[in-house]
């Protein structure tokens, strides 16, 4: 349900200590290796209200991101800032900063965050298939940044950034038509492993018998990195603006007998 948008959105704006602004940017690594990439920023008032001011610019590394007033998106039916072409690349290790214009021009520095590496096959390569009958190890080098030494000394400057590792089951057939489904997932938590991703290299091992239950059939594992870093902004915004990298990678490893 849609909630009313924020005076803000159709008043004059000049102080930033109105606005509660949220950028993200995110890439995204599927299943068949398309990358997607995308770049949004959310603004509020002090009272959460979505603020839809098409007088307000918001910018990430100069390029305009255009008001969509109401679309579904990741906060929901609310209206947020999008970059809507692809005049931006989301590159691994890189660095953009967001700005935002108030309605009288000025104009103010949200912040810059740097993304996180691409996860290159030198970072994280899983099997293409393995024995059910048989423990999996998966191994990373550097798909998280930040070690333990350098995520104190960022916490302290607002940065926090954290790595993930999803694992679960699914089922693939094929119909007579040869199109490939999914079928429903378990609803069993045995069948879902969370572990977090250290700095510098490091492994998990998925135990022989998290393949020989509970979920039956499957043929396949599907691996999941996700990784969310985000730089908190202080004065003159309000508190709980920041700018944040999203990186997301999926694979899925054939189970054989």
């Amino acid at each position: 349900m849609r909630c009313s948008n924020s005076s803000l959105s159709s008043e004059a704006v000049a102080d930033p200590s109105l606005l509660r602004v949220n950028v993200n940017i995110s890439r995204s690594r599927g299943y068949d290796g398309a990358v997607t990439e995308h770049v949004e920023a959310f603004i509020r008032d002090a009272n959460d209200k979505p603020v839809a001011n098409r007088q307000i610019l918001v910018t990430v590394n100069g390029k305009v991101l255009q008001l969509n007033n109401g679309s579904s998106n990741y906060y929901g039916a609310y209206p947020y800032y999008q970059l809507a072409d692809s005049s931006l690349s989301i590159k691994g290790d890189g660095a953009y900063t967001a700005t935002v214009t108030l309605t009288n021009g000025n104009e103010y520095t949200l912040g810059t965050i740097q993304t996180q590496p691409d996860i290159t096959p030198g970072r994280f390569l899983p099997p293409v298939t393995h024995a059910r009958h048989r423990p999996l190890i998966l191994t990373w080098h550097e798909l998280e940044p930040h070690n333990g030494l350098v995520s104190r000394w960022k916490s302290w400057q607002g940065e926090t950034s954290t790595t993930e590792l999803k694992i679960s089951k699914s089922n693939r057939v094929m119909d007579e038509w040869n199109n490939v489904r999914d079928e429903p997932g378990s609803a069993d938590e045995a069948d879902y492993l969370t572990t977090a991703v250290s700095s510098g290299d490091g492994a998990y091992t998925i135990p022989e018998s998290y393949f020989l239950g509970p979920m039956n059939p499957y043929n396949t594992l599907n691996v999941l990195i996700m990784s969310a870093k985000s730089q908190i902004i202080g004065k003159p915004f309000l508190s709980g603006s920041a700018i944040s990298s999203n990186r997301t990678g999926m694979y899925r490893i054939k189970v054989t007998h």
